[in-house]
């Protein structure tokens, strides 16, 4: 018995670490992936900085050049203050709490306007942009609907081409543009392309007028647009929102706080001499030593987290086979179907049953490990399958999210009429299919058979919650 009790535990043991190992390889997967993403981003950067600096090289070249054989110019104007960085700072924090890339970029817009006076936000489809949503418009006596109708087919406005063909930054007096959206025309403005997934997709316009011109930044905007690009490329990913870097100010700890001098009391006033006597010298009383400082109280530690089996998300049940019915939802789209029951969230993993006492069924199903008589895997194999399980469910719901909210992005007026006829796929049926193929091919077969949350995404995000306006 000692040596089969053994042979049990060696192979417990061995299942345990290969378990481990899975969950290291994965999670050294998703940094990889992670971290190939930000270091593209940063070598754009590193080279959009490069050409600037080179820029300025030749700039001051030239102006020495010209400086030996002209005047000195007139003094220039004393430059505009600009933003700390703590305003940068919440303008970012207040992007980065956006769950979908629609309210990470109402968010921009809202931020982008706190820098200049008004902002428009483009979006490039095909070869020419189109306005998706302004900012600020209607204060200054516009209309901020107005940028929703506006499209620039190329040769319209030059320096949006130029963002396009050059996909650099234009900084400009804005009237061209301006004119076109149905604003007055600006003191100053700028056009920040934005980089998704590789390549320009969508660009934001800001301009100053007339009387705020200490409010423009466009160094602060473009480091805006930046990081929005960067937020909307790992939205699948991101799980820590707010990001620990971004909370708020530096607090000074309580050793810090008892360890600060304090004070010491002024001595009182000596009381005035007699009229009648000669005023007699009165010694200064010695100021009275500080008090001991309390001791500080020990630094506040979180208790490391326990984990056990009873807080291992169960894996979601397998669905049912669903009844043949001639719809038009099987008939239009063979793979979306009604939604099965999403599997309950950890948190709500009931407690686990208590060991029968002797002499019961030991069919009964217990958490306490029973040898079979063909050895199978143990309580470390089960837990390694719910994490497992849980993990992917995790994904392909958030892999669902962020490809509905990019129809929805791009396709905002079919939305809103697909959402009043009711025929939401009939209009949108090539991007729908498209995105749906994508799920397909990423999402394994057993999480898309046990749950459909590529149908539940575009019943929430694209009807608003009314499967009826689908149309299927």
């Amino acid at each position: 018995m000692a040596v089969w009790g053994d042979d049990v535990a060696q192979q417990l043991d061995q299942k345990v670490r290969e378990q481990i190992e899975r969950m290291v390889v994965d999670v050294r997967s998703t940094i990889t992936d992670i971290r190939e993403v930000i270091d593209q981003q940063l070598d754009a950067a590193m080279q959009s900085v490069q050409a600037d600096a080179n820029a300025v090289s030749m700039k001051a070249m030239l102006a020495a050049t010209l400086a030996a054989v002209e005047p000195p110019p007139a003094p220039a104007a004393p430059a505009v203050a600009r933003a700390d960085a703590s305003k940068v700072r919440d303008a970012i924090r207040a992007i980065e709490q956006g769950r979908s890339q629609v309210e990470v970029l109402n968010a921009l817009l809202e931020q982008s306007v706190m820098f200049g006076s008004r902002a428009a936000l483009l979006i490039l489809k095909g070869d020419f942009f189109a306005g998706w949503k302004g900012s600020g418009f209607t204060r200054m006596g516009g209309n901020d609907e107005l940028v929703k109708r506006f499209t620039a087919p190329a040769g319209t406005v030059a320096e949006l081409d130029s963002v396009l063909r050059e996909e650099r930054v234009v900084a400009w007096d804005g009237a061209s543009l301006a004119s076109k959206l149905g604003a007055s025309a600006p003191v100053s403005a700028v056009v920040v392309p934005m980089v998704i997934k590789d390549k320009v997709s969508a660009a934001m316009y800001v301009d100053v007028v007339a009387g705020e011109e200490a409010n423009f930044d466009q160094a602060a905007i473009e480091a805006l647009v930046f990081t929005t690009g960067l937020l909307i490329d790992t939205l699948a990913v991101r799980k820590k929102i707010p990001s620990p870097s971004l909370t708020g100010e530096a607090r000074p700890t309580a050793q810090a706080v008892a360890a600060a001098p304090t004070p010491a009391p002024r001595p009182a006033a000596p009381a005035p001499a007699p009229a009648a006597q000669a005023p007699a010298p009165v010694a200064r009383p010695a100021a009275p030593a500080p008090p001991p400082a309390a001791p500080a109280p020990p630094p506040a530690t979180k208790a490391a987290p326990s984990f056990s089996l009873n807080q291992v998300p169960v894996a979601p049940p397998a669905a049912k086979p669903a009844a043949p019915a001639q719809s038009l939802q099987t008939t239009a789209i063979p793979a979306m179907r009604e939604p099965v029951p999403a599997p309950p969230p950890p948190a709500a993993v009931a407690p686990p049953r208590p060991a029968p006492p002797a002499g019961e069924d030991e069919g009964r199903p217990s958490t306490q490990f029973v040898p079979p008589p063909g050895l199978r895997g143990g309580a470390a194999s089960v837990v390694g399958a719910q994490n497992e399980a849980a993990r992917k469910h995790d994904e392909a719901r958030r892999f669902a999210r962020l490809l509905v909210s990019e129809i929805k992005l791009y396709n905002e007026a079919k939305v809103e009429q697909g959402r009043k006829n009711k025929d939401l796929y009939e209009r949108l049926k090539e991007d729908i299919d498209r995105s749906r193929q994508m799920y397909d091919e990423r999402i394994p077969d057993e999480v898309r058979k046990a749950s459909n949350y590529f149908y539940e995404e575009l019943v929430r995000i694209l009807a608003d919650g009314d499967a009826g306006a689908l149309g299927l």
